[in-house]
């Protein structure tokens, strides 16, 4: 810590930014803090279902079917697996949510770049997250801070900005990547649905049982 205590100005600051950064950690890997982050009810409900990497009687491809979800340990748990996941090119995602069918949540995403568009389906009900992975990605190597929101994005992922300050209240901002990782791209609006990816969001929206996007 001898930089630290140089840059900080001793071991009083030392103290605070290790506490800082080992709560950091903990809301983006120990996966029992994460569900202490939860209502105790739902905790206990999360605790008691069955902990496996896939649902051994899910169907579909892995991660793109709600027929076989990704399994994650609740809201904060989506948040953990999927800021985790990056392309076998090596570029990681924006996402959020934009509802539901019964049970499994659904999210788009989108590379750093703007390159490649998805939709995935999770599982919030188990006490563990997955260690796969859908087809075409791998896990990121890079410190897994968040790159998305348990909520609807109106302008997704234009703004990310405003939605990465909303959650000052809930205390996950600074666990949060930082925006310079993805203001170049927004400022240059290089973000844009492929007419494929726009058709696929119109079938998902119409099987959703509940929904965040207003007028659906």
């Amino acid at each position: 810590m001898g930089f630290l205590s140089g840059l900080f100005g001793g071991n009083k600051q030392d103290k605070v930014l290790k506490q800082a950064f080992e709560q950091i950690r903990r809301i983006l890997e120990d996966e029992e803090f994460q569900l202490d982050l939860i209502h105790p009810s739902m905790k206990e409900m999360i605790k008691s279902c069955p902990a496996y990497d896939k649902d051994p009687n899910g169907t579909g491809p892995f991660g793109y079917s709600e027929k076989n979800p990704i399994p994650v340990n609740g809201p904060i748990g989506q948040l953990a697996y999927l800021s985790r996941l990056e392309t076998n090119k090596g570029e990681r995602i924006l996402f959020h949510r934009i509802g539901a069918v019964n049970t499994i949540d659904v999210f788009e995403a989108v590379t750093f770049s703007g390159s490649e568009w998805f939709i995935l389906f999770t599982d919030l009900y188990h006490p563990r997250r997955s260690r796969a992975t859908p087809d075409g990605f791998r896990f990121t190597s890079e410190v897994p801070q968040f790159s998305g929101f348990h909520k609807y994005c109106s302008n997704f992922p234009y703004d990310f900005v405003e939605m990465k300050g909303t959650e000052q209240d809930s205390g996950l901002s600074f666990a949060y990547i930082p925006i310079s990782k993805v203001m170049q791209q927004i400022q240059g609006r290089v973000f844009s649905r492929p007419l494929a990816h726009k058709a696929k969001i119109d079938v998902v929206r119409s099987r959703l049982t509940s929904s965040l996007i207003q007028g659906v």
